[in-house]
């Protein structure tokens, strides 16, 4: 174990004690750790990401239970017609293949969405959820069509490029040039991490290079198109949101759209902190999981 400083390693060799397998549906690649039993947490990751990005927490929180972070495809949310799908079955089947309900949620971005779609569909399947960094009802709005120079706009067009370009996918590089590839990452990646340069190199290597998918503009877009009813306030299940005082996509002016779709949640801000709160501040994001469904 590291101190509890910015951008800490929880588990030295985190990435070893992660088991990868294909999900029995549709071949999409899982992370796994804690054993073979049910899943104690179900961690769903956001736009242009993996499951691979919950990695560097998925060791410490797995002594408390199994955890499976499955790799999302934006198809298991899209209906005959296009647009997003009105029914959240084939969807909640997929998850149930991996991990049998009743669930504790995680979910980060718009894996927070997610959740909370499932929560307003499917309560029922639901212990409890924790939202990092998200619900985006402002990045939504923008998404429609209303996007600004202020540093929200500018992060939402840059999260745009970066889907766009990863639409190609992302190639193998040659030994060489993947020095340049790392510095690369960690520049685009300051619209979101308050100190990149903070960041250990392994995390960026193997959490959020292994993270990038080819599919970030079609889950973009298919965020752009969610329902009004998604906003709804909802107090049924208990609800922790956790919020980055630097997050340029959930910035302090959302916050309070935010409250109103959970108006009984419990709210923690962690300072030092953007939009991959559990890559910045794990041992924060870890507690804050912890004491929450300890809590319920």
């Amino acid at each position: 174990m590291t101190g509890e400083a910015y951008g800490e390693i929880l588990v030295d060799d985190w990435w070893q004690r992660i088991e990868r397998s294909d999900h029995p549906l549709d071949g999409a690649r899982t992370y796994r750790s804690g054993g073979d039993g049910d899943a104690e947490y179900l961690l769903l990751h956001g736009v242009g990401n993996s499951g691979a990005v919950w990695g560097p927490i998925m060791p410490s929180l797995a002594a408390r239970g199994p955890v499976v972070a499955p790799t999302i495809s934006p198809d298991l949310l899209v209906g005959p017609d296009g647009g997003p799908t009105e029914s959240l079955t084939p969807f909640v089947e997929w998850l149930a293949a991996v991990a049998p309900p009743p669930w504790r949620l995680v979910g980060h971005s718009m894996g927070g969405v997610l959740a909370g779609l499932i929560l307003r569909g499917h309560p029922e399947l639901v212990r409890g959820v924790v939202t990092v960094n998200s619900p985006l009802p402002g990045v939504i709005d923008r998404l429609r069509g209303r996007d600004s120079v202020d540093r929200t706009g500018r992060a939402l067009l840059f999260m745009k490029l970066l889907s766009q370009v990863t639409q190609f996918g992302r190639p193998r590089l040659p030994g060489p040039l993947k020095a340049a590839e790392m510095l690369a990452v960690r520049t685009a990646l300051r619209g979101f991490i308050v100190d990149p340069g903070e960041i250990d190199t392994r995390v960026i290597a193997r959490a959020v290079l292994r993270s990038r998918t080819t599919d970030g503009a079609d889950f973009l877009g298919l965020a752009s198109e969610m329902p009004e009813w998604e906003r709804d306030p909802f107090d049924e299940v208990p609800v922790r949101i956790v919020l980055g005082r630097n997050d340029p996509l959930v910035p302090e002016e959302d916050w309070p759209d935010v409250e109103a779709m959970y108006p009984a949640a419990e709210i923690s801000v962690v300072g030092q902190c953007s939009h991959f709160a559990h890559l910045e501040q794990p041992r924060r994001i870890l507690d804050e999981i912890t004491r929450f469904f300890d809590s319920i």
